[in-house]
């Protein structure tokens, strides 16, 4: 099944705003970074994705994209989140499914990624990995265009019923990996980040457990 990973990079003047208090700019913006990297590399080392998209929100974030390698489209100026993945689907149309993954999940594995991909190959359906809050850590749709996006608070539940009032099988996953996305300094916490000196690349790192 060919599967196109698209990957929604938001504008990074905005980034992580809810981290302020315990995060400045500079800091931010390496974790943003470093995020983005863990889950570009596990997209690439899964064994079902043949195809990532960056939707980035802005030239940074494109910048950023290119940086690694990876194809991107600009949505800027864009009205919100829905309007960038709508244009994420222009581009990947022609794929037999999509699989949206947020790209603030530091503990993302490719293993994971094959899971939901697994967990979509019978005939029309949308697969929801779930995050912790509520969210969506990863949404395969296959085909593309059987259910739009509705990201936002709650959108797991939102993802699921769309799929019901499309008359498509709809999956559940709760991936470890995938269930943790970094908004808040509890969620920071949570996944045992901690800051190094350093550039971009070397500035992130897990906690040993």
């Amino acid at each position: 099944m060919q599967v196109t990973a698209v990957v929604p990079l938001k504008a990074l003047a905005q980034a992580k705003r809810r981290l302020a208090a315990d995060l400045d700019v500079a800091d931010r913006l390496q974790l943003v970074a470093w995020m983005f990297a863990r889950v570009v590399d596990a997209c690439r080392r899964s064994r079902h994705l043949d195809r990532l998209l960056v939707v980035a929100g802005d030239d940074t974030a494109a910048a950023l994209a290119r940086a690694h390698g990876v194809q991107w489209v600009l949505v800027e100026p864009t009205p919100g989140l829905a309007a960038a993945m709508a244009a994420g689907d222009r581009v990947a149309a022609d794929a037999a499914a999509t699989l949206v993954v947020a790209a603030d999940l530091p503990l993302i594995t490719p293993g994971e990624l094959d899971a939901v991909c697994r967990a979509g190959q019978d005939g029309p359906c949308v697969v929801v990995a779930t995050t912790d809050d509520g969210g969506t850590g990863a949404l395969l749709r296959r085909p593309p265009a059987v259910v739009a996006t509705a990201f936002g608070e709650r959108s797991a539940a939102a993802h699921l019923r769309l799929a019901g009032d499309a008359g498509v099988r709809a999956v559940r996953l709760r991936l470890p990996g995938l269930a943790l996305d970094i908004d808040t300094p509890g969620q920071l916490r949570a996944a045992g980040l901690r800051r190094h000196g350093g550039d971009v690349a070397g500035s992130w790192g897990l906690r040993s457990r």
